[in-house]
Protein backbone atom coordinates (compact mmCIF):
# COMPACT_ATOMS: atom_id res chain seq x y z
CA UNK A 1 0.00 0.00 0.00
CA UNK A 2 1.15 3.59 -0.76
CA UNK A 3 1.45 5.63 2.73
CA UNK A 4 2.00 8.55 1.14
CA UNK A 5 -1.78 8.15 -0.37
CA UNK A 6 -2.81 5.82 2.76
CA UNK A 7 -1.78 9.34 4.92
CA UNK A 8 -3.37 11.83 2.48
CA UNK A 9 -7.13 10.07 2.02
CA UNK A 10 -6.85 9.44 6.61
CA UNK A 11 -5.94 13.16 6.64
CA UNK A 12 -8.58 14.66 4.54
CA UNK A 13 -11.19 12.63 6.23
CA UNK A 14 -10.47 13.50 9.62
CA UNK A 15 -10.15 17.40 8.70
CA UNK A 16 -13.58 16.95 6.89
CA UNK A 17 -15.25 15.24 10.51
CA UNK A 18 -14.73 18.09 12.26
CA UNK A 19 -14.63 21.66 10.90
CA UNK A 20 -17.54 21.32 8.40
CA UNK A 21 -20.14 19.55 10.75
CA UNK A 22 -22.23 22.73 10.29
CA UNK A 23 -26.28 22.43 11.11
CA UNK A 24 -28.24 23.09 13.80
CA UNK A 25 -28.83 26.87 15.21
CA UNK A 26 -31.66 28.42 14.99
CA UNK A 27 -32.50 30.83 11.87
CA UNK A 28 -32.47 33.85 13.76
CA UNK A 29 -29.66 33.50 16.09
CA UNK A 30 -26.49 34.71 15.80
CA UNK A 31 -23.92 31.84 15.28
CA UNK A 32 -20.31 31.80 15.99
CA UNK A 33 -18.64 30.52 12.62
CA UNK A 34 -16.59 28.52 14.29
CA UNK A 35 -19.57 26.22 15.93
CA UNK A 36 -19.51 22.83 13.98
CA UNK A 37 -23.44 22.59 14.81
CA UNK A 38 -23.83 26.08 13.21
CA UNK A 39 -26.10 26.42 10.35
CA UNK A 40 -24.62 28.89 7.62
CA UNK A 41 -23.67 29.96 4.44
CA UNK A 42 -20.17 30.64 3.10
CA UNK A 43 -17.47 30.62 0.23
CA UNK A 44 -13.89 30.48 1.43
CA UNK A 45 -10.53 29.74 0.53
CA UNK A 46 -7.73 27.87 2.74
CA UNK A 47 -3.66 27.37 1.78
CA UNK A 48 -0.85 25.64 2.47
CA UNK A 49 2.46 25.50 1.34
CA UNK A 50 1.31 22.56 -0.65
CA UNK A 51 -2.29 22.67 -1.27
CA UNK A 52 -5.17 25.40 -2.42
CA UNK A 53 -8.83 24.73 -1.27
CA UNK A 54 -12.20 26.38 -2.44
CA UNK A 55 -14.95 26.08 0.00
CA UNK A 56 -18.07 26.14 -0.50
CA UNK A 57 -21.22 25.13 1.92
CA UNK A 58 -24.99 26.02 1.57
CA UNK A 59 -26.83 26.11 5.03
CA UNK A 60 -30.60 24.99 4.62
CA UNK A 61 -31.80 24.74 8.34
CA UNK A 62 -30.82 21.62 9.30
CA UNK A 63 -29.55 20.12 5.95
CA UNK A 64 -25.96 21.15 5.03
CA UNK A 65 -24.52 20.80 1.48
CA UNK A 66 -20.83 20.97 1.13
CA UNK A 67 -18.31 20.97 -1.75
CA UNK A 68 -14.42 21.31 -1.25
CA UNK A 69 -11.74 21.07 -4.22
CA UNK A 70 -8.48 20.82 -3.76
CA UNK A 71 -5.64 21.74 -6.01
CA UNK A 72 -1.58 20.81 -5.36
CA UNK A 73 0.07 24.14 -6.03
CA UNK A 74 3.02 21.69 -7.81
CA UNK A 75 1.31 19.30 -9.35
CA UNK A 76 -1.72 20.66 -10.28
CA UNK A 77 -3.59 17.53 -9.32
CA UNK A 78 -7.25 17.85 -8.01
CA UNK A 79 -8.94 16.21 -5.15
CA UNK A 80 -12.47 16.78 -3.06
CA UNK A 81 -14.92 15.81 -0.57
CA UNK A 82 -18.45 16.05 -1.22
CA UNK A 83 -20.75 16.01 2.51
CA UNK A 84 -24.41 16.15 3.17
CA UNK A 85 -25.17 16.63 6.88
CA UNK A 86 -28.29 16.56 9.29
CA UNK A 87 -29.17 17.55 12.55
CA UNK A 88 -31.47 16.65 14.96
CA UNK A 89 -32.11 18.30 18.53
CA UNK A 90 -28.30 18.24 19.15
CA UNK A 91 -27.36 14.90 17.41
CA UNK A 92 -25.59 15.61 13.98
CA UNK A 93 -25.16 12.76 10.97
CA UNK A 94 -23.21 13.00 8.11
CA UNK A 95 -22.16 11.57 4.62
CA UNK A 96 -18.89 12.16 3.32
CA UNK A 97 -17.36 11.46 -0.16
CA UNK A 98 -13.90 12.14 -0.22
CA UNK A 99 -11.09 11.44 -3.02
CA UNK A 100 -8.66 11.76 -6.45
CA UNK A 101 -7.35 9.58 -9.22
CA UNK A 102 -6.01 7.52 -7.02
CA UNK A 103 -7.84 6.91 -3.61
CA UNK A 104 -11.39 6.98 -2.33
CA UNK A 105 -13.08 7.02 0.91
CA UNK A 106 -16.75 7.62 2.30
CA UNK A 107 -17.36 7.84 6.06
CA UNK A 108 -20.73 8.07 7.79
CA UNK A 109 -20.13 10.30 11.22
CA UNK A 110 -22.11 11.26 14.62
CA UNK A 111 -21.72 14.41 16.24
CA UNK A 112 -23.39 15.46 19.46
CA UNK A 113 -23.07 19.16 21.05
CA UNK A 114 -22.28 19.58 24.85
CA UNK A 115 -22.75 23.60 25.77
CA UNK A 116 -20.61 23.31 28.85
CA UNK A 117 -21.32 27.72 29.29
CA UNK A 118 -22.26 30.43 27.32
CA UNK A 119 -18.18 30.49 25.41
CA UNK A 120 -17.49 26.65 25.92
CA UNK A 121 -18.74 24.03 23.50
CA UNK A 122 -17.07 19.98 23.31
CA UNK A 123 -18.05 17.95 20.84
CA UNK A 124 -17.79 14.50 20.52
CA UNK A 125 -17.81 12.66 17.65
CA UNK A 126 -17.65 9.05 15.99
CA UNK A 127 -17.58 7.96 12.12
CA UNK A 128 -17.12 4.71 10.71
CA UNK A 129 -16.54 4.03 6.49
CA UNK A 130 -13.92 2.62 4.16
CA UNK A 131 -11.19 3.44 1.96
CA UNK A 132 -9.40 2.45 -1.06
CA UNK A 133 -6.29 3.39 -2.61
CA UNK A 134 -4.53 2.16 -5.89
CA UNK A 135 -1.14 -0.51 -5.51
CA UNK A 136 1.83 1.41 -7.14
CA UNK A 137 4.69 -0.54 -8.84
CA UNK A 138 8.31 -0.20 -7.95
CA UNK A 139 8.69 2.40 -10.57
CA UNK A 140 6.25 4.23 -8.64
CA UNK A 141 3.46 3.91 -11.34
CA UNK A 142 0.28 3.26 -10.11
CA UNK A 143 -1.66 0.01 -11.33
CA UNK A 144 -5.21 -1.08 -11.71
CA UNK A 145 -5.37 -3.22 -8.43
CA UNK A 146 -6.31 -1.61 -5.02
CA UNK A 147 -5.90 -2.33 -1.77
CA UNK A 148 -9.09 -1.23 0.34
CA UNK A 149 -10.09 -1.22 4.48
CA UNK A 150 -12.76 -0.05 6.59
CA UNK A 151 -11.86 2.63 9.13
CA UNK A 152 -13.16 3.74 12.34
CA UNK A 153 -12.35 7.24 13.82
CA UNK A 154 -13.09 8.85 17.14
CA UNK A 155 -12.14 12.60 18.28
CA UNK A 156 -13.17 15.60 19.89
CA UNK A 157 -13.63 18.89 19.34
CA UNK A 158 -13.18 21.93 21.69
CA UNK A 159 -13.95 25.34 21.09
CA UNK A 160 -14.34 29.09 22.82
CA UNK A 161 -16.43 31.45 21.28
CA UNK A 162 -15.54 35.22 21.89
CA UNK A 163 -18.50 37.07 22.30
CA UNK A 164 -16.92 39.52 19.33
CA UNK A 165 -17.64 36.27 17.35
CA UNK A 166 -14.07 34.94 17.31
CA UNK A 167 -13.22 31.68 18.43
CA UNK A 168 -10.06 29.80 19.17
CA UNK A 169 -10.61 25.50 18.88
CA UNK A 170 -8.36 22.16 19.68
CA UNK A 171 -9.23 18.93 17.82
CA UNK A 172 -7.36 15.66 18.70
CA UNK A 173 -8.67 12.55 17.02
CA UNK A 174 -7.63 9.21 16.08
CA UNK A 175 -8.51 6.83 13.11
CA UNK A 176 -8.01 3.33 13.08
CA UNK A 177 -6.98 1.70 9.54
CA UNK A 178 -8.03 -2.04 10.26
CA UNK A 179 -6.70 -3.71 7.45
CA UNK A 180 -3.04 -2.33 8.78
CA UNK A 181 -3.87 -2.54 12.19
CA UNK A 182 -2.76 1.47 12.41
CA UNK A 183 -3.71 4.44 13.96
CA UNK A 184 -3.51 7.66 12.56
CA UNK A 185 -3.49 9.76 15.36
CA UNK A 186 -3.93 13.71 14.88
CA UNK A 187 -4.48 17.00 16.39
CA UNK A 188 -5.80 19.97 15.26
CA UNK A 189 -5.68 23.90 16.48
CA UNK A 190 -6.87 26.38 15.09
CA UNK A 191 -8.96 29.35 15.23
CA UNK A 192 -10.85 32.45 13.27
CA UNK A 193 -11.19 36.29 13.64
CA UNK A 194 -14.12 38.27 12.41
CA UNK A 195 -12.98 41.37 10.54
CA UNK A 196 -16.23 42.64 9.63
CA UNK A 197 -20.08 41.11 10.50
CA UNK A 198 -19.82 39.10 7.51
CA UNK A 199 -15.97 38.24 6.82
CA UNK A 200 -13.02 36.03 8.82
CA UNK A 201 -9.57 35.09 8.30
CA UNK A 202 -8.31 32.26 10.38
CA UNK A 203 -5.23 29.97 11.21
CA UNK A 204 -4.57 25.94 11.96
CA UNK A 205 -2.33 23.90 12.36
CA UNK A 206 -2.48 19.95 11.82
CA UNK A 207 -0.46 17.59 13.46
CA UNK A 208 -0.24 13.88 12.36
CA UNK A 209 1.95 11.79 14.35
CA UNK A 210 4.07 8.81 12.90
CA UNK A 211 2.25 5.79 11.47
CA UNK A 212 3.48 2.59 12.43
CA UNK A 213 1.28 -0.22 10.77
CA UNK A 214 1.23 -4.53 11.46
CA UNK A 215 3.95 -5.50 9.01
CA UNK A 216 6.76 -2.51 11.57
CA UNK A 217 6.52 -0.17 8.12
CA UNK A 218 6.89 3.86 9.18
CA UNK A 219 5.23 6.97 7.75
CA UNK A 220 6.97 9.70 9.55
CA UNK A 221 5.47 12.56 11.52
CA UNK A 222 4.00 15.96 9.21
CA UNK A 223 3.21 18.95 10.28
CA UNK A 224 1.03 21.15 8.00
CA UNK A 225 -0.12 24.75 8.70
CA UNK A 226 -3.05 26.42 6.75
CA UNK A 227 -4.44 30.41 6.49
CA UNK A 228 -7.95 30.86 5.66
CA UNK A 229 -10.56 33.62 4.55
CA UNK A 230 -14.24 33.16 4.63
CA UNK A 231 -17.26 34.96 3.50
CA UNK A 232 -20.56 34.51 4.84
CA UNK A 233 -23.99 34.99 3.19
Amino acid sequence: MNKKTLLSAITTASLATVLSFNALAAEEEKVNYGDPTASFTTLGVSASEEVTQLNGMMGLGSNIFQLDINTNNKTGDLSGRGRYFHVTDGLGYSVDVIGDKNSQTVLGGVIYKWQVNDNVSVFPMLSVGATQSKRFDDNGKATKKYDSSNLVQAGVYAMYGFDAGHWVYANPKSTYHIKNEAFINQVEVGGGYMLMENVSVGAKVEYTDTIKDKLGNKTKSDTVGWIQANYYF
